[in-house]
């Protein structure tokens, strides 16, 4: 009966309390974003809300009722047609990437961090989610991605599909912040675990070596930010090598990265580390984590 309930479709007509929200982590998946409104959708009862630049909730139904009401408002998509999408790690959110989306506004790009739920779904499903907010993006010419964790292998499977988004929008650089992308050893490691596959289901069974590997290299330029000390040791013990506490540096490495740094920092708050903010936009605006100097005669 619960279930028939959580499932059974929501009448749009029902009236809506301008409620603030947690802006969704682990149980909503934004499914379209414009100027910093997110249409959501619920990973369990299906139904869909719009909730505002502060997270609160405007409206609930359907996709096409939110829709509505988010045209009623008159809120127009950013006149800026460089899409940066900040895709965040497994059970984890948007505020991974502390103010980094305000500091790439603040130097111009459309920057929006995004919510999934990551723990709630195969890497497929949460790139397939990508992919349905990329085609209803509006007034888009370029997306970039900067990414932390499982983040950049979702971006890696969206960019090795032949996605329909692809033919009006240009895919630009992809940033990968402390990105398994050889795998992970913890991952592969803990996977028996039934605790483990509960907390971080489907998804993390995936983050072992032999699927990450599997993945496509991004076709696009990329550059790889992993977090470490900059020693042989790292911080954890139990991880070969240098390491950010969950994931190595060697596991980060990718061929063919056109730029790769070692960032001082544990897993969790690398991505929102100050210093991160520089190179990222270095990166974004010529491919290199260092600001490219050009020669005095040229």
């Amino acid at each position: 009966i619960i279930m028939g309930l959580l499932s059974a479709p929501v009448r749009a007509e029902h009236p809506n309390a301008a409620l603030p929200t947690r802006g969704g982590t682990q149980l909503w998946a934004d499914e379209h974003i414009r100027d910093g409104w997110r249409i959501q959708r619920h990973v369990w009862s299906g139904h869909f809300r719009l909730l505002d630049d502060h997270n609160v909730r405007h409206a609930w139904g359907s996709y096409p009722d939110c829709l509505l009401e988010l045209n009623r408002r008159k809120v127009a998509a950013s006149q800026n047609r460089h899409l940066v999408l900040l895709v965040h790690g497994i059970g984890r959110g948007p505020a991974t990437f502390g103010d980094l989306p305000d500091k790439l506004r603040e130097a111009g790009f459309e920057a929006r961090a995004i919510s999934y739920p990551s723990t709630r779904g195969s890497i497929e499903d949460h790139a397939a989610q990508l992919e349905r907010l990329l085609q209803r993006a509006e007034g888009v010419d370029e997306v970039s991605f900067v990414t932390h964790s499982m983040g950049g292998i979702i971006v890696r499977r969206l960019l090795g599909g032949n996605s329909v988004w692809q033919s009006r929008i240009k895919p630009g650089r992809l940033i990968m912040i402390a990105p398994p992308n050889q795998g992970s050893i913890v991952a592969e490691t803990l996977q028996p675990a039934w605790p483990y596959r509960l907390v971080y289901g489907t998804a993390g069974q995936q983050l072992t070596p032999a699927k990450v590997t599997a993945l496509p290299v991004p076709a696009i330029p990329f550059g790889i930010i992993a977090g470490g000390l900059g020693d042989t040791e790292g911080f954890n013990p139990l991880v070969p090598g240098d390491d950010d506490g969950t994931v190595s540096v060697a596991e980060t490495r990718l061929e063919g990265a056109a730029d790769f740094m070692i960032l001082p920092g544990l897993h969790g708050f690398v991505a929102r580390s100050p210093e991160i903010v520089l190179p990222v936009l270095n990166f974004l605006r010529s491919g290199r984590f260092e600001k490219v100097r050009r020669h005095p005669n040229g």
